[in-house]
């Protein structure tokens, strides 16, 4: 029965984030500029679902536990920054996100 849900557990892992993440986080990474608040904010929303999947995934995909990338998500994930903080914010995101996913794709 382990060895069943271990399975299980790892095949949800490997299904990833959806292609709006990858989508916002190349947006942000590409050094984009002109995001209007309410693409900011959409941004912001799906980088915070990314992080509560990433949460219980990355464990599954990594030899070693990820914990200083994970805090940090966490982190980043509780803050609410102001409009003129935001831009900023959502690099520092997508800097974090993308940090763990190469540590998921590297071991």
């Amino acid at each position: 029965m382990n060895r069943i849900i271990l399975a299980l557990a790892r095949s949800l892992a490997e299904d990833g984030l959806s292609d709006s993440v990858y989508d916002a986080l190349n947006d942000v990474l590409d050094g984009l500029e002109g995001f209007a608040p309410e693409q900011l904010l959409q941004i912001t929303n799906k980088f915070r679902s990314a992080v509560r999947q990433l949460v219980h995934t990355a464990p599954l995909r990594t030899l070693v536990y990820p914990a200083d990338e994970i805090a940090l998500l966490k982190t980043l994930h509780e803050e609410h920054p102001d409009l003129d903080g935001a831009l900023s914010y959502v690099r520092r995101f997508a800097v974090a996100i993308s940090a763990l996913l190469d540590k998921m794709e590297d071991e």
